[in-house]
């Protein structure tokens, strides 16, 4: 595999903000504690975003590194996932003010380099509503296929922002008894309802329109020495859909997308060797890969 980004150099680099955008970084963590690696995508953002917004689900008291950040810090309880703590953090901006608004969460490792060209890329440049990926992977084997951004990192241009879809979406976003219906209710139904109103929608990675996974491409995470982990693989990377961040996390670097799921590391759903992804991220991108490995030693 080979990657190749105009932005791969010893050291991340950022292009200046544009003159209207709002990040909205939502954030959890069990031990109510802020990660370097969160720490690293929020400088990140602030070098991206006129206004940076940062909401803490069950989160405690602001380092001083990170209040320098951060226009705005809401701690709130654990209730409405992130959807709940994106609802407040748009809450506190003027949509008119602002011709992009961008919702993020802290569940990827990343940007693992420059993020500013994922923002002016030609296959999101015509959408409203448009994401780091584009997926069709439904909640359930019972459920429909239905094409979303997915959530982790999604962004509202100004025809969605000065809608009455806005408000109506928003509105109803409320705390809900699952994870489930989260993703069916918000995630999947920003999408949806987007596009039932007459929006357009795209991913940096559209997993709508992009091949099946060949046997060639997961080969090198197969071995002999983990047989029932190479096993999940192949009969997994059979099915479709699936999750194009787990398990196609190398499709989403070739497309451009700066970011690995935490995720893949901490529940490896597909049995992905994580050695192999550890050294392909050392030898393609710049990220400190130190963060990754201190977040998990703490967190599981």
């Amino acid at each position: 595999m080979s990657v190749r980004h105009a932005g791969d150099q010893a050291t991340l680099a950022f292009s200046r903000p544009p003159s209207r955008r709002a990040i909205v970084l939502a954030h959890f963590d069990p031990q109510g504690r802020f990660d370097p690696h969160v720490m690293h995508a929020a400088r990140a953002y602030r070098q991206l975003a006129t206004r940076l917004v940062l909401v803490s689900n069950g989160g405690g008291r602001l380092p001083r590194d990170l209040a320098e950040l951060v226009d705005d810090y809401l701690p709130r309880p654990n209730a409405g996932y992130d959807f709940g703590a994106w609802k407040d953090g748009l809450a506190t901006l003027d949509r008119g003010g602002f011709d992009e608004v961008v919702c993020v969460n802290d569940s990827v490792y990343g940007p693992l380099f420059d993020l500013a060209p994922a923002f002016d890329h030609p296959r999101t440049a015509a959408a409203d509503l448009w994401g780091m990926v584009l997926s069709e992977q439904p909640t359930g084997r019972d459920r429909p296929r239905v094409p979303h951004v997915q959530s982790w990192f999604f962004a509202m241009r100004r025809p969605l922002l000065e809608s009455a879809w806005f408000d109506t979406f928003w509105s109803a976003v409320e705390p809900a008894p699952t994870k489930r219906e989260v993703v069916e209710r918000f995630e999947i139904g920003l999408s949806r309802s987007a596009v039932e109103a007459g929006f357009r929608i795209a991913g940096l990675y559209d997993a709508t329109t992009a091949s099946r996974v060949a046997l060639r491409e997961v080969m090198p995470h197969i071995s002999l020495t983990a047989p029932y982990r190479s096993w999940r693989l192949i009969r997994k990377s059979r099915r479709t859909p699936h999750n194009p961040s787990e398990l196609v996390w190398w499709r989403l670097l070739e497309a451009g997308v700066p970011f690995v799921k935490v995720g893949l590391f901490r529940m490896n759903h597909y049995g992905i060797d994580l050695d192999r992804v550890i050294a392909e991220l050392g030898r393609q991108t710049p990220f400190d890969l130190g963060l990754i490995h201190g977040h998990l030693a703490r967190c599981g």
